[in-house]
């Protein structure tokens, strides 16, 4: 069982054709619906009603009430940190498991009880990820310490994309259009700023403007940049296979993995992106790679680019079949391969 307590609303697999969903959610629809093949598969979410409880395409979708009287042999707590206790208590014979997805707090440390008690093992959404999870669950006085800290596994499992998602040899990209998947919260601002700089020296490009949740502020928007709104993912993967890159060099939030950027590569589109994060990682050619602080960096990377577009594509770990096999591996009982 999956359990979504940070749930922006309900959720199914055919919201993904439906309207914007974060990454997040995104993710956990795709692995969801491939175990589903394989074991009896719940996401329950907060803020769904118990008479809102259906199952849809192979996966049971349920309230919290309803989640918290049944007897799952597997949890998977989303994000929330602060539910580990809460969960162990409620589900205290189930395997345990952390799907963190966002960078780990600071005082990632102070919830080491809670994961050593319940026997809580931590899937990390890429290296960088891991290492980052790791460093934080060392107590910062730990170095001072001649004991050896209780501590808890971590484990990688990437975020899948489609192994269908290829490129579209009947669209044609625009050398004129740019699409930015920038969240206000992950820089959008910068991205639209180094924009700017952009139109200077390509004063036809065209910046499309895509973020999954509310609207955008106008008032902070420069010339030629156009709104998307929220759209479906087919939708946006349409205007992503359409641009000349992903314009992407912010340097004020890191990604833990970069959906966005595997999808790019995946349908053939390069990411010009800040080299930090999980962004050399998950981007599989280091041309898309550049120092977003540097303007003269960034412009040079797109004159470069006019003259010789970088090729591209997904790398193999990140196809939902590998993925559901990372998944089935972390699942098996111990002693047993799937």
């Amino acid at each position: 069982m999956f359990y979504d307590v940070t749930a922006p609303f309900n959720y199914t697999y055919a919201t993904l054709q439906e309207r914007a969903l974060g990454g997040v959610e995104a993710t956990v629809l795709r692995v969801a619906h491939a175990l589903s093949c394989y074991h009896d598969v719940y996401i329950a979410q907060r803020g769904r009603l118990v008479l809102e409880n259906q199952f849809a395409q192979g996966v049971h979708y349920v309230s919290l009430v309803t989640a918290n009287q049944l007897h799952p042999d597997v949890v998977v707590l989303l994000r929330q940190s602060n539910w580990l206790e809460r969960i162990g208590e409620l589900f205290p014979a189930a395997q345990h498991y952390f799907w963190m997805h966002n960078l780990p707090p600071k005082n990632l440390s102070a919830s080491l009880p809670a994961l050593v008690k319940y026997g809580y093992e931590i899937i990390a959404v890429s290296q960088f990820h891991r290492k980052e999870i790791e460093n934080r669950l060392r107590p910062w006085y730990s170095k001072f310490s001649r004991y050896r800290q209780a501590s808890t596994p971590v484990s990688v499992i990437y975020n899948p994309i489609e192994d269908e998602l290829v490129p579209d040899t009947n669209i044609t990209w625009n050398p004129q259009q740019m699409i930015s998947l920038c969240a206000p919260y992950k820089g959008l601002t910068m991205t639209l700023d180094l924009f700017d700089k952009v139109l200077a020296l390509f004063p036809q490009t065209q910046l499309l403007v895509c973020y999954p949740y509310g609207e955008l502020d106008k008032s902070m928007l420069a010339k030629n940049v156009q709104v998307l709104g929220m759209i479906a993912y087919y939708q946006m993967i349409q205007y992503v296979r359409s641009s000349f890159c992903v314009f992407y060099p912010q340097t004020s939030r890191v990604e833990t993995f970069g959906l966005i950027y595997a999808q790019s590569n995946a349908v053939g589109t390069p990411v010009l992106a800040h080299d930090f994060g999980a962004a050399s990682e998950v981007l599989n050619n280091p041309e898309q790679l550049v120092d977003g602080r540097d303007v003269k960096s960034v412009l040079d990377k797109l004159t470069a680019w006019h003259l010789a577009r970088p090729i591209v594509s997904a790398k193999h770990a990140f196809r939902l079949s590998q993925v559901t096999q990372s998944w089935l591996q972390l699942l098996a009982p111990e002693g047993q391969n799937q």
